[in-house]
């Protein structure tokens, strides 16, 4: 089975990047605007290893021409304008704006919600009642940094990660119906939410996101 691995990078370093992954693996053959792969380029190389190039939100990422595809997705990097970024698990959240990389406004905060138990009866009933509610007023600090902020700031795009029952919550406030509308892009979170995470994801959303395929051991080519 082939493996994949993302990778974001600065835009200024595309096109040595892309140079340097031809040396490794073999003169590629260039696709752009694939109507199966989606926006952007993907470059295959003759050993088996293969990279999609495209902006973090497909649907800004532009109709690249085959002989100007990286200053294009270049250029379209540095237009994206202010992204909102949502970052929600039962352990706690982070909200903020960023432009160009760089974080304008964010808001972090913890907030115990209790686990899982595995007692039953009236026991588990009354746990899950506390801990839904728990829940809920999490998502409604966080709903409410949101709503001070998103609507005078005017996001261009979204970035949003974790509990997807919580964010749905969250997006489903009247006062940020127009949140719905927007390019969306998912981020992986693995960990509860916290102010480093928001910098770091925000750095990575200025660049251009580079999918990497490659087979599996055995086969043409090694991870």
């Amino acid at each position: 089975m082939a493996r994949t691995k993302t990778i974001y990078l600065p835009p200024g370093r595309l096109q040595a990047w892309a140079d340097r992954f031809a040396a490794d693996h073999g003169d590629p053959l260039c696709e752009v605007n694939s109507v199966w792969l989606g926006p952007g380029v993907v470059l295959s190389c003759p050993d088996g290893f293969s990279v999609r190039l495209c902006l973090p939100w497909d649907q800004l990422t532009p109709e690249l021409s085959a002989d100007a595809w990286p200053e294009q997705l270049a250029a379209a990097a540095a237009d994206i304008g202010t992204c909102g970024l949502i970052l929600l698990r039962r352990g706690g959240y982070s909200v903020g704006t960023s432009l160009q990389g760089e974080l304008t406004w964010s808001k972090s905060g913890t907030r115990y919600v209790q686990s899982r138990t595995a007692a039953g009866g009236w026991s588990q009933q009354r746990y899950a009642r506390r801990r839904s509610n728990q829940a809920d007023a999490l998502v409604l600090t966080a709903t409410g940094y949101v709503v001070g902020h998103f609507p005078a700031a005017k996001p261009a795009c979204l970035a949003t990660g974790g509990d997807r029952d919580m964010l749905r919550q969250l997006l489903a406030d009247e006062r940020l119906a127009g949140l719905a509308a927007l390019p969306e892009t998912r981020i992986e979170l693995n960990a509860d939410p916290r102010q480093r995470q928001l910098i770091e994801i925000a750095r990575e959303l200025a660049g251009i996101k580079a999918v990497i395929t490659w087979p599996a051991p055995g086969r043409n080519g090694s991870a």
